[in-house]
């Protein structure tokens, strides 16, 4: 081995400490972490099945500060120079959307604790076959940040499906308490509306609940059947859900809005209905990108329609289905899924009971 020399020594100890002097000033906090550029945020999701469309626009940025504090400071993210506007491409029909500020959740979020502000329009109607352009322009000559979508095209509730329907609801098919016989293949089936990718399906139960203390409420629980996936956004084809009865009685058990019976008298069963709310191909796939990691890479992909900002400006569209056609009655349970809904192993002590006249003569009736 050959042997350093002094002066050897000395260079390797100077450059140490030259490196040691370069690592430390790098580590020095005489910088500014959080850089001044704010960024415009649009969310916006257009629904022809509604009257009133509303759009967020709002910047994002970090401060000097605690960031949460300014989280909470609604003068924080909100502009005040900011002219918003929706066009109808097709007309050339443009509405200026007005500024709104709604109430916020005690305890929602760490995001403006009293109240937000949103922009709304109210159009006599939207068109299914044209497209639409959200635009932002500010007073301080910044880039106009906007976003182009098309709507969801006609989509329903398949008509065999409906018609199946007028003899009643079932999810179980024995004779109740003594001998349940659930129904595990009720099959929901649709059609796809063209630019919709993503499908959510909930079946609305309603129920009148009468008090001991006097007087009663309609009320209802959403029981929500998850999404359904599209091959592809062209509106060709069907989809379907398999619902298991069994699984729906199991769930109004431990409902939190049905456990409790203290002030109780009865709870009379009415009518169900379908809910279908479809999501635009570029909504399912913001949707996608931003769900929860569940794996150990926790890096994802950023998508976003704006320019000149993120964020997501598209279109939904809903389908209630409580009926057959406006000639027929709404869809009630079948006499044996009452029963179940009444006497059954999960929920018989939940006070439900039917005030039908055809079941006068059954135990579960209450007039």
């Amino acid at each position: 081995m050959k042997k350093l020399s002094r002066a050897n020594i000395q260079i390797i100890v100077l450059g140490f400490i030259g490196l040691l002097v370069l690592v430390f000033e790098s580590c020095s906090t005489d910088f500014e972490l959080n850089i001044p550029v704010e960024t415009t945020v649009v969310y916006g999701v257009l629904d022809q099945t509604v009257d009133t469309q509303w759009v967020k626009v709002n910047k994002s940025f970090l401060g000097n500060g605690n960031n949460y504090e300014y989280a909470a400071m609604n003068d924080c993210t909100s502009y005040e120079n900011v002219s918003v506007t929706v066009e109808e491409n097709s007309t050339g029909m443009v509405w200026a959307l007005e500024e709104m500020y709604v109430p916020v959740e005690p305890n929602s979020g760490i995001f403006y604790t009293d109240s937000q502000k949103v922009y709304y329009f109210v159009p006599s109607a939207l068109d299914p076959t044209s497209t639409y352009t959200l635009k932002a322009e500010f007073d301080d000559n910044r880039p106009a940040v906007s976003a182009t979508t098309s709507l969801i095209g006609s989509f329903d509730f398949a008509t065999l499906f409906k018609y199946q329907l007028i003899s009643g609801v079932e999810f179980e098919n024995g004779t109740g308490l003594a001998n349940a016989n659930y129904v595990d293949n009720f099959k929901i089936q649709w059609g796809l509306g063209s630019d919709a990718k993503r499908y959510d399906l909930t079946l609305r139960f309603h129920y009148t609940e009468h008090f001991i203390s006097g007087g009663s409420e309609e009320k209802y629980i959403d029981w929500y059947q998850g999404s359904q996936l599209a091959a592809t956004a062209d509106g060709i084809g069907q989809l379907e859900k398999v619902v298991n009865g069994e699984v729906f009685y199991e769930y109004l058990q431990t409902h939190p809005n049905l456990v409790d019976v203290s002030n109780v008298s009865k709870r009379v069963v009415q009518n169900i209905e379908f809910m279908l709310t479809a999501a635009h191909d570029e909504l399912s796939t913001f949707i996608e990108i931003n769900q929860p990691v569940s794996g150990i890479v926790t890096e994802r992909p950023t998508y976003t329609n704006v320019t000149n900002g993120i964020g997501i400006f598209s279109a939904r569209s809903k389908v209630v289905l409580d009926r057959p056609s406006s000639l027929h009655p709404k869809f009630k349970f079948k006499k044996n899924s009452v029963e179940e809904l009444c006497v059954g192993q999960y929920t018989n002590g939940l006070k439900f009971c039917s005030d039908s006249l055809a079941y006068t003569s059954e135990m579960f009736y209450c007039p």
